[in-house]
């Protein structure tokens, strides 16, 4: 990603927009609400787009040829699928699985996301009967023993940690990767390509992944471990052709090539007063370019959106009603959501936020309302675009860089893609569209580009961690381990990713995997969790138990017995090294409670002479944050969720999140049969955070 010679600031936990410089002093001003309505005026380019606008005449479903010969190879061959958004890889899937359960076979269908997870439990239930599917997420336990389970890609890859350490059998003959361009995802594709390493080669395995550049390099990769063909599939052309309009602050429409032409090289403009959401959407109204996705740059722009609403939506009294429905079955199901600020605009302006600050029950909510075509517009940030099934005929699209966590970086080919993918409506359009807004923030030419761009390559984000070491322990030899890492699509590719902490003097990548791991065994080899020959002790083998992001930190706290027994301060420990997001909120003028500040200090004293030896031997540590376990100690009490989600000083969802990862960790010590005290505690801890607005049965 290139990123752009602006210095930035990173943007504030609260999802406040960081400041981008200095500015002019006309800026400074705050804009008026609303400007008044200037006409609209097309172009005789844009004018050809538009013209293509309508709804395809209804008939039956006709798969692609693509279609076709995925499902016709998926029964006897490894096959990659490589198609664009919104181009039906769920129907491949779906047949492929029925065509091994009706063969007596058993299928695992693994996601990127618990909420995707949740999606496809229900529809598979639909389609196949709820006694043949069963859900997997951490989260919820439906029907382990089901011939097709649905779950998540860290579950799928503990399951087959326990399958080659001997704790249990992988009773699957088909794995269906969904989202599987998560392969190169710096934060979670080591798990994708764990999956794929050590999924035995009996496992039929299907692929599902979004266009990517190097679809025959992956498969040549597997190919070479697997001792099979891999067969690719390509799904060519976007179902619904894309294309891309520039909305001017004169209230002119153009396409974004010749908006791209008119700026010429230039930057993004700072005088540029863009366009207040209202008044793009009448724009996109009068020309028809509803219902639309409008990508804002951050949860504080999208709230603000939807709580102005907008114009008054026109519709017939049909709409009006179902959504009316839709919305008040959610109601009814969940209570809580009723006083949710934006009900308002979602029943008079058809309008609606979406981003990770919201509670999972409203996010699903708007999800249903807008796939059933009762929404005009909802305002999301970027990560909305991975993995939600947002139908829309038009993307809205104010600024071309993202916030990575440091800084900005300008949009890459995927990032773009996978935003633009929800525009344009299989049976429902003929053309889906990008709008362009110039402003501030816009980069038109880099836009342009993009829109024809081809789709950037999978490159491995392969790490060694000690969850990752202690399994492999558990499992293999290290000459058996070395060959394991020697068959990794980091060693393949022959270069390049970052591949772990820790020492590393190597720059090949499969020389630099054996390095990392030589000194994370060497390291639990000093903390006494192996044995000189390289295999686990009695406390590395529980310790192998704890599938987490700091094992060895949770293994200190459990060596030393200082984590608290008490349910609610348990969920709190925990939470104090979950909750890695932070608040510029004022924190609340009361004082956290003594129980817990006692019961994190001495938690810290057992665990901190581990933390430093990590530390200087190079290994990320974990930090202890007050807040976040103040506020989960709050909750797992019994108390309001509001208040506590104010002592957090995030969102609804954010609470939500931190509640839901903490009972993640929680689920792995209530494991520990070699620790009944803690087990017990961490169960009861769980069922308490389990509950009302945080979770709900499906």
């Amino acid at each position: 990603m290139k990123k752009t010679s602006r210095p930035r600031r990173p943007e504030p936990p609260s999802g406040r927009a960081p400041r981008r410089g200095p500015r002019p002093a006309a800026r400074l001003k705050p804009p008026p609400a609303e400007r008044p309505e200037k006409p609209l005026k097309i172009s005789p380019l844009a004018g050809r787009f538009l013209s293509r606008i309508g709804v395809p005449e209804p008939g039956p479903f006709i798969p692609d040829d693509f279609q076709i010969e995925a499902v016709g190879l998926a029964g006897r061959e490894d096959v990659i699928v490589s198609a664009p958004t919104g181009s039906g890889k769920t129907w491949i899937a779906e047949r492929a699985i029925a065509q091994k359960l009706s063969d007596g076979g058993r299928a695992w269908y693994a996601s990127p996301l618990k909420a995707l997870s949740n999606a496809k439990f229900l529809e598979f239930s639909r389609v196949f009967g709820e006694a043949k599917v069963g859900l997997l997420t951490g989260d919820h336990k439906v029907n382990p023993e089901a011939d097709l389970i649905i779950g998540t890609t860290e579950i799928l890859r503990n399951q087959l940690y326990d399958a080659m350490s001997g704790e249990q059998n992988l009773a699957v003959d088909l794995v269906v990767l969904d989202e599987a361009h998560y392969l190169g995802d710096l934060e979670r594709g080591v798990v994708w390509e764990e999956v794929l390493i050590y999924l035995p080669a009996r496992v039929r395995l299907l692929l599902l992944s979004a266009t990517v550049a190097n679809a025959g390099e992956l498969a040549a990769w597997l190919a070479g471990n697997r001792g099979r063909p891999v067969r690719v599939v390509t799904g060519g052309e976007r179902p619904v052709p894309l294309a891309g309009l520039t909305l001017w602050p004169s209230g002119e429409m153009t396409t974004l090539a010749e908006a791209a032409r008119r700026a010429g090289a230039r930057r993004p403009a700072p005088f540029i007063r863009p366009l207040p959401n209202a008044a793009i959407l009448r724009a996109l109204r009068e020309a028809d370019l509803l219902p639309a996705i409008f990508f804002l740059k951050s949860r504080l722009d999208c709230d603000t959106a939807a709580s102005r609403g907008g114009p008054p939506p026109r519709e017939d009294s049909a709409r009006l009603r179902a959504r009316n429905r839709l919305l008040d079955g959610h109601l009814e199901k969940y209570p809580f959501l009723a006083s949710h600020p934006h009900i308002g605009a979602i029943r008079q302006g058809a309008v609606a936020a979406h981003h990770a600050g919201h509670l999972p029950h409203y996010k699903m909510m708007v999800e249903e309302l807008m796939s059933r075509g009762c929404l005009d517009a909802i305002y999301a940030t970027s990560t909305v675009s991975a993995g939600v099934n947002f139908p829309a005929r038009t993307v809205v699209i104010r600024q071309s860089d993202r916030f990575d966590g440091q800084g900005f970086s300008d949009f890459s080919a995927t990032e773009f893609t996978q935003m633009t993918g929800r525009a344009g409506r299989r049976g429902r359009d003929h053309i889906g569209f990008i709008l362009a807004v110039p402003g501030p923030h816009l980069n038109l030419g880099l836009l342009a580009g993009l829109l024809g761009a081809p789709p950037d390559p999978v490159r491995s984000a392969l790490a060694v961690n000690f969850s990752m070491a202690l399994n492999l322990l558990a499992a293999y030899r290290p000459p058996d381990i070395k060959k394991l890492l020697a068959a990794s699509l980091a060693a393949f590719q022959g270069g390049g990713a970052a591949l772990t902490p820790g020492p590393r003097t190597s720059a090949s990548p499969s020389a630099g995997l054996e390095q990392s791991f030589q000194a994370h065994m060497e390291f639990l080899e000093g903390e006494g969790l192996v044995t000189s020959s390289h295999g686990l002790t009695l406390d590395g083998q529980w310790a192998a138990e704890l599938r987490l992001d700091h094992p060895l930190v949770f293994y200190a706290g459990v060596k030393a017995g200082a984590w608290p027994l008490r349910p609610p301060l348990l969920a709190a420990a925990v939470a104090a090294l979950v909750g890695d997001k932070e608040s510029n909120q004022p924190l609340p003028r009361s004082k956290p409670p003594r129980r817990l500040t006692e019961a994190l200090t001495a938690l810290l004293l057992a665990v901190g002479p581990l933390m430093d030896r990590l530390e200087r031997a190079g290994f990320a540590v974990p930090t202890f944050n007050l807040r976040p376990a103040w506020a989960v100690l709050n909750w797992a009490a019994g108390g309001d969720f509001e208040a506590a989600v104010a002592i957090l000083g995030l969102g609804p969802g954010d609470l939500a999140m931190l509640a839901l990862r903490t009972a993640d960790h929680l689920r792995q010590l209530a494991g520990l049969t070699a620790h009944p005290g803690l087990a017990e505690a961490a169960r009861e801890a769980r069922f308490r955070l389990l509950r009302e607005p945080v979770s709900t049965p499906l």
